[in-house]
């Protein structure tokens, strides 16, 4: 019977601590590499919102919370986003939105802590704003764009085929614009099953917890 020596033992060892590495670290590497190119996902993919690619980043546009503060995007790092746009003020079909919103996200049971809620507010044609109070949907974050940043927000969220009023943008954690569903034509439901799959993909990589609110 053939002996290994203490030199091969170790050799054989060290290779199946690789491979057990290897084979824990796969998937995870795998999704990210996904996740930052998603042209190279098979023609046939299941994702019902239209992927942005590439992705935009949203920190370039300057906007304002209700305090006046010019508003952080860094707040957003690390989370995934769901964002309506709506222009002039926010009008009955912003708030079922709004509401179809957070539904979404309680829908996702714990894994809720990883999204954020916001709502940019742009002034209409004629520069007219006014922000919403938000009562009863609290843990949206409300930000505005100034006159002058109107072209600018709108250019962000124009994308073929999708309005960006009535639609829901979802901003990744690494604070860029990436998918758009129409809430005219996607249902709640099929907004849930991509954001599940984003999650469940994310998992290994995306930090949570930040969000408290329930």
């Amino acid at each position: 019977m053939t002996t290994l020596t203490q030199a091969q033992t170790r050799q054989r060892n060290i290779w199946q601590l690789w491979m057990l590495i290897l084979l824990f670290a796969l998937p995870p590497i795998v999704a990210w590499l996904f996740y930052l190119n998603p042209q190279w996902l098979p023609q046939g993919r299941t994702n019902h919102g239209q992927l942005i690619d590439p992705p935009r980043a949203m920190q370039p546009v300057t906007l304002q919370t209700p305090d006046g503060e010019t508003f952080d995007w860094q707040l957003l790092k690390d989370q995934w986003t769901l964002t309506i746009v709506a222009e002039g003020r926010c009008d009955a079909q912003c708030l079922q939105q709004l509401i179809k919103v957070r539904q979404i996200r309680r829908a996702l049971g714990a894994n809720r802590q990883r999204v954020e809620r916001l709502l940019i507010m742009l002034p209409d044609a004629a520069g007219n704003l006014t922000l919403p109070s938000l009562e009863g949907l609290e843990g949206t974050r409300l930000v505005s764009s100034a006159r002058s940043e109107r072209s600018s927000m709108e250019a962000q969220v124009t994308i073929n085929g999708t309005p960006f009023v009535g639609s829901l943008f979802l901003i990744d954690p690494r604070v860029d614009l990436m998918m758009a569903h129409d809430m005219t034509q996607i249902t709640s439901k099929q907004i849930l099953q991509d954001l599940q799959k984003l999650l469940k993909a994310s998992q290994s990589w995306v930090k949570g917890g930040q969000y408290g609110h329930q």
